[in-house]
């Protein structure tokens, strides 16, 4: 389980860039809608 975890963790990782900074902008779109969605309503 470990070592297909740690293969499967590594062909993310050898992925190309542009998919890691699609992923990373999405969850910090994520991150500002869960925050605004908390301001708006109180």
């Amino acid at each position: 389980m470990k070592t297909r975890f740690a293969s499967i963790a590594g062909s993310v990782l050898a992925q190309s860039a542009w998919k890691r900074v699609l992923f990373s902008l999405a969850v910090l779109i994520l991150l500002w809608l869960a925050i605004g969605w908390s301001v708006a309503i109180p």
